[in-house]
């Protein structure tokens, strides 16, 4: 096999066998000897492959987005009727309990919070983004819905998360999961906007599982509870947040509901946080 010699390019070329070709570089080149590698053929079986890999790929994404459609149609519809229907039994009993001449300017006050509740509902349909409803799904899901739900509001807050590294597993209805610690959450944020003279605005997560108990404690830095006794938190119509007092009740409604429960503890002034919820549920 012949090769033009090109001594200017101080490139010497040699004659050999076609097998055995190969480039021999002059002393001034740096480069070591190369073996020639020839263009590889294309291997059906290869291709065959790639296509294959390549129809599952927009299979799983087809599936993956059909599944997102959904849960955005269930968090909607869940979301919706929970917080709208809040607002108007907090109308209804305001009305329902009072003549025109009995309203107070605080009953008027009440009403056009939850007025402006329901219209801050069904113009957050548009941000709600889509996440789901699962018969069993990760708690990291529910995070995710949570700070896709809050991302205003955690734009001035500084949410913390301390997860486990394991996976933990839940058999409930995601829909009302999500809604129960998102209650929560909202209470915490609206506490903070009441809450002057705070250099960092925190929400924290910390979770933990033991014996098939699932434990959620939620801490803020907001104002402390104002009531000697910090459980009346959950009582209808109660609220320190200046609230329709609905949330936090129907939190721990859920919580029973699902052999559950909810509990509230005050923090000494020194610590980081002024508060903390804890939810535990069975797994």
């Amino acid at each position: 096999f012949y090769i033009v010699n090109l001594q200017e390019q101080n490139i010497i070329c040699s004659f050999v066998p076609r097998k055995e070709l190969f480039f021999k570089m002059s002393p001034k080149s740096k480069k070591r000897n190369k073996p020639y590698i020839p263009q590889k053929h294309t291997n059906l079986v290869t291709l065959s492959k790639k296509i294959e890999n390549t129809e599952e790929k927009h299979v799983h994404n087809i599936n993956a987005l059909s599944k997102s459609l959904n849960n955005h149609i269930a968090i909607l519809s869940n979301f919706v009727s929970h917080d709208i229907k809040n607002s108007v039994q907090s109308i209804d009993s305001i009305i329902s309990s009072n003549s025109l001449e009995e309203l107070t300017e605080t009953d008027i006050d009440n009403l056009k919070l939850n007025l402006k509740m329901i219209r801050d509902t069904i113009d957050n349909l548009s941000k709600l983004a889509p996440y789901g409803k699962e018969e069993s799904f990760e708690f990291r899901e529910i995070v995710n819905a949570i700070e896709l739900l809050n991302r205003e509001n955690f734009r001035d807050i500084h949410f913390v998360k301390e997860l486990p590294k394991e996976v933990v597993i839940f058999n409930l209805s995601f829909q009302t999961v999500l809604q129960m610690i998102n209650n929560v959450v909202i209470n915490a944020v609206k506490a903070l906007e009441n809450t002057e003279d705070i250099t960092e605005k925190k929400i924290k997560f910390s979770v933990s599982k033991q014996n098939n108990v699932f434990t959620l404690k939620i801490y803020d830095n907001a104002h402390s509870i104002p009531f000697s006794n910090p459980k009346k938190i959950f009582d209808y119509g109660v609220s320190s947040t200046g609230g329709s007092g609905i949330g936090l009740y129907h939190v721990q409604w859920l919580c029973h509901s699902y052999q559950g429960n909810i509990q509230v503890q005050t923090l000494a002034p020194e610590n980081e946080y002024t508060k903390c919820f804890i939810i535990t549920l069975p797994l």
